[in-house]
C-alpha cells in the first residue's frame, strides 16, 4: 500500500509543476495586458536606447566640471523632462513637490488662508475672501492690505512669494500685519487650513430672469457644484442662462460631459476620444433624462481650453446654446496623468477628442457666432473688476485700482441676445 501511494505522489508531481507553470505564466501575460510598458523588456531598440542613455549619464556624472549640476538625481530630472516635453507642449514631467501642486491645482485645493490677493500701486491687496475659510473667521476683509507677513514686510515681493509665504502647513497659525479700510493698522493671526475652491466664481440671476453663471475650472466637484448653482438660479426666477467660460482653461474631461450632460437631451454624444489603440477609442454621450431647457448663451475667450471647449462645442453643435466672444484657445488633445514611484508624475498626451460633428479644434479653436472682441487691456482691467469688491463706488474703486471700471461688453451682448430672443417668442 506504501508503494502505491508513493508511485501515485511521482505521477501527480509533473502535473502540479504544470500547473503552477500554467498559473505564472498566466499572470506574466496578465501583466502584459494590464501594463503593456512591460513590453519593452522584449524591444532590443529598448535596451540600445537605455545603453546609450546609462553611458551618457555616468560620463556626464563623472566628466562635468559642475558636481552639483552633474548628480545623478539632477542629470535624470533634466534628461525626463526633456524627453517629455520634446512631444508636445501639453505634455509634462513634475518632480515630486511640483505634482503635489499639480494635483492641488486640477482638484482646486491647498493649505492656506482662503483669499486671492492683488499687487497694486499701494500693496498687496485682498481682493476676495473665500466664504467660511480661516481668513473670514479672523476678521479679514475685501480692500484690506497685507504689510507684513511673520514680522517681514512684503515691499517689492512679487505675488507667488508672498503666497507661498503665507501658504503652509494645515494648523499652522500665520501672523499677518494688514492696513485696514479706515488706515490703521493692526495684526491678525490666522490658523492655515485645506481650502477648497468652488468651480464657480460667480452666480446670479437680474431683474430680467437672466441667470450668469461663471465657471472657473472643471473639477471632480464641478457637476454637483453646476447642479446645486442651477436648482439655486431657478428658485431665484431664472429664465435664461449666460455660461461664461471665459479665461476657464479647462480641468477633468468627465466634469465637461457631466456639465453638457445637464443641457442635452438624452443619448446625444458630447464628445468622441481617439487614441493609439483600439481600446483608447471611445465616445461620451449623454445620459440626464431631465436637461435644463432654458435658453443659452456661451462666453469664451481665447482662454477657454480643453474642457471649456468640449463644452461649447458640443453645445454650439447640437443646436443648444449661441457663442459669444472671441476664438477659444484651441486645445483638443487628451492628457493622462501617470504617477511615478518616487511621488513624481508624467502628463502625457494620449489622445484627441473630437466634437460631435467629427471636427477637432486642435489648434484651431471654436468660433463664436458673435464675435466681440476684448483687448488684452480691458480684459486686465475685467478680470480686477470681476474679484475686486464690488460694493466700492466708481471713486473709491479708481482710487484702490488706478482705472474706472469698464462695461463688459461681452457679457452685455449674450444678455441682449437672450433677451431679444425672449421677445420674440412673446410676439410669436
Amino acid at each position: 500500500m506504501k508503494l502505491k501511494r508513493v508511485v501515485k505522489w511521482k505521477v501527480a508531481l509533473p502535473q502540479v509543476l504544470l500547473l503552477v507553470l500554467s498559473g505564472v505564466l498566466g499572470f506574466v501575460v496578465a501583466m502584459f495586458f494590464v501594463n503593456p510598458t512591460l513590453m519593452s523588456w522584449f524591444d532590443s531598440d529598448y535596451w540600445n536606447a537605455m545603453s546609450r542613455f546609462d553611458e551618457s549619464l555616468r560620463l556626464a556624472h563623472a566628466r562635468h566640471v559642475d558636481e552639483d549640476k552633474a548628480s545623478f538625481d539632477a542629470l535624470a530630472e533634466k534628461a525626463i523632462g526633456g524627453m517629455i516635453e520634446s512631444l508636445d507642449r501639453h505634455s509634462s514631467y513634475y518632480p515630486p513637490v511640483q505634482y503635489q501642486a499639480f494635483q492641488d491645482n486640477t482638484y482646486r485645493r491647498y493649505v492656506g488662508i482662503g483669499v486671492m490677493i492683488r499687487k497694486v500701486d499701494k500693496g498687496v491687496l485682498l481682493t476676495k475672501i473665500f466664504p467660511s475659510g480661516p481668513a473670514e473667521k479672523a476678521g479679514l476683509e475685501v480692500g484690506e492690505f497685507i504689510l507684513e507677513v511673520e514680522g517681514i514686510s512684503l515691499q517689492g515681493w512679487e505675488l507667488d512669494k508672498v503666497s507661498a509665504k503665507i501658504k503652509g502647513e494645515r494648523k499652522t497659525l500665520v501672523n499677518l500685519r494688514v492696513l485696514s479700510h479706515d488706515g490703521e493698522e493692526r495684526n491678525v493671526r490666522v490658523r492655515r487650513d485645506k481650502i477648497e475652491i468652488s468651480s464657480i466664481e460667480q452666480s446670479s440671476v437680474d431683474e430680467n430672469g437672466t441667470g450668469y453663471l461663471h465657471l472657473i475650472q472643471f473639477t471632480d466637484r464641478t457637476g454637483q457644484e453646476i447642479r446645486d448653482a442651477l436648482t439655486n438660479l431657478q428658485e431665484n426666477g431664472m429664465k435664461r442662462l449666460v455660461l461664461d467660460l471665459r479665461d476657464n482653461s479647462g480641468g477633468l474631461l468627465t466634469a465637461a460631459v457631466e456639465v453638457a450632460d445637464l443641457f442635452l437631451d438624452k443619448g446625444l454624444l458630447v464628445v468622441s476620444i481617439k487614441g493609439r489603440e483600439i481600446e483608447d477609442q471611445r465616445k461620451m454621450s449623454s445620459t440626464s433624462s431631465q436637461a435644463y431647457a432654458c435658453p443659452l448663451v456661451i462666453l469664451l475667450n481665447e482662454g477657454s481650453a480643453s474642457a471649456s471647449e468640449i463644452v461649447a462645442g458640443a453645445l454650439a453643435v447640437h443646436g443648444r446654446a449661441d457663442l459669444v466672444g472671441e476664438t477659444s484657445y484651441g486645445k483638443g488633445s487628451v492628457q493622462t496623468i501617470f504617477p511615478l514611484s518616487d511621488e513624481s508624475g508624467l502628463r502625457l498626451t494620449t489622445a484627441m477628442y473630437y466634437l460631435p460633428d467629427g471636427t477637432t479644434i486642435h489648434e484651431q479653436g471654436i468660433e463664436p457666432d458673435h464675435f466681440v472682441p476684448c483687448s488684452e487691456d480691458n480684459e486686465t482691467k475685467l478680470r480686477v473688476q470681476r474679484y475686486g469688491n464690488r460694493d466700492l463706488n466708481q471713486t473709491e474703486f479708481s482710487e484702490l485700482f488706478g482705472f474706472s471700471p469698464i462695461p463688459d461688453l461681452q457679457k452685455l451682448k449674450a444678455m441682449d441676445l437672450l433677451l431679444k430672443e425672449a421677445e420674440a417668442s412673446e410676439e410669436k
